[in-house]
């Protein structure tokens, strides 16, 4: 059965411009980013004398749009990269190192299709969203791309809108294939005013997981102390870190299970029971980052994480996630929840987990897609 090739179109209002590309999600790799391949097609009656200029710009929204007041914008934008698609600097220099994909479109468009390929610097940061807790509907804020395509006589014209195209692209991590270990933590903390330890460790199935994929959390509790362990609760939490700011870090519970079953653990006795938790979007008490998609879709971001400790992108949104297990220990006796607040305690523990995809393997677009382009071509804004 043949595959068939996914292609992205995209048009200006007034028709003459035309951009199509294979992907509008680029993987950061251990090697660096996935190249952006396209075409554009140009009405070259339309263009005559002008340029059609391509740039691929990052946006960093770090404000609500709503509160912009008196010209004030929150929003950095910059140029990753710019060139001039038409006319081409050598037109008699024959196409090399297209993609099948690439080929396929020059030879079914005809003349006025010219092939270009973006290189993105692996310093560009994984395109991520942030959603406030107050209600918001406004621009996204955060890290986001797009490629602009526009015809002018030099790049740093301001584009008309209706003879330029804004595409909307992804930037997003890879899980690295070495993570195969399974995380592992374990805490013992002495109570106040009890003799002896309660002792929790707490082990995931694996260090990656899919967006919507279960999270298997195995918890041991063995308790040495004189309190008994009334209460287990698993929480799977987002951390995010603005780097820009220096308190733009937040916290979210993105899945929790709250349990008395198999308490209390008395003195002297264990508890190993295996957890089940999906991560996923609920009700949020500050800022949340989401997964960028052109619909708004609102599934959790995936991890981003720093390639070196010390490293300080100033656009870039870090995203973490860690499973915390705590227990919850009250004395013993019959009037337990008197004494709870007063002289219970708790003892917790923090094991890490990425929320990632893993690298795409890469395929090579069938060169016998031209007969059925037309029932190849997708659409999107």
């Amino acid at each position: 059965m043949m595959n068939h090739a996914k292609v992205f179109k995209k048009t200006a209002p007034n028709g003459k411009l035309t951009v199509y590309v294979e992907r509008r999600e680029l993987c950061i790799k251990d090697d660096g980013i996935q190249a952006l391949h396209g075409v554009l097609f140009v009405d070259a009656n339309y263009v005559k004398e002008r340029k059609v200029f391509g740039q691929f710009v990052l946006t960093f929204r770090y404000g609500r749009e709503d509160e912009e007041v008196m010209g004030l914008r929150f929003c950095n934008e910059a140029c990753l990269q710019a060139e001039q698609l038409w006319p081409r600097q050598n037109p008699d220099e024959p196409y090399k190192n297209l993609t099948p994909l690439q080929d396929t479109l020059v030879k079914r468009l005809g003349a006025g299709a010219v092939p270009f390929s973006f290189t993105v610097s692996s310093l560009a940061p994984p395109s991520v969203t942030l959603l406030p807790a107050r209600s918001y509907a406004g621009a996204p804020i955060g890290t986001n791309y797009d490629l602009r395509v526009f015809v002018g006589e030099n790049p740093e014209d301001k584009p008309h809108k209706r003879s330029s195209i804004r595409m909307g692209m992804k930037l997003y991590q890879c899980a690295p294939s070495t993570d195969r270990s399974q995380p592992y933590a374990a805490f013992s903390k002495q109570l106040l005013l009890a003799d002896g330890q309660v002792e929790v460790e707490a082990t995931l199935d694996k260090e990656v997981y899919e967006r919507g994929e279960n999270i298997n959390v195995n918890v041991s509790v063995t308790n040495h102390s004189s309190r008994n362990v009334r209460r287990i609760k698993i929480l799977a939490v987002q951390y995010v870190d603005v780097a820009m700011f220096s308190n733009g870090k937040f916290k979210n519970v993105v899945a929790m299970i709250d349990t008395t079953e198999g308490c209390p653990v008395s003195s002297g006795s264990s508890l190993k029971r295996q957890f089940q938790l999906t991560p996923a979007r609920g009700a949020i008490k500050n800022w949340i980052a989401l997964e960028e998609f052109y619909d708004r879709e609102s599934a959790l971001a995936s991890t981003v994480a720093r390639n070196d400790p010390q490293e300080k992108n100033v656009f870039a949104i870090y995203v973490s996630y860690y499973i915390k297990v705590k227990l919850y220990t009250c004395v013993r006796g019959p009037k337990v929840k008197l004494f709870t607040s007063a002289i219970g305690g708790e003892v917790s523990v923090k094991v890490p987990f990425k929320l990632m995809r893993l690298q795409p393997v890469e395929t090579d677009t069938p060169t016998n897609v031209l007969p059925e382009f037309k029932n190849t071509t997708s659409s999107t804004c």
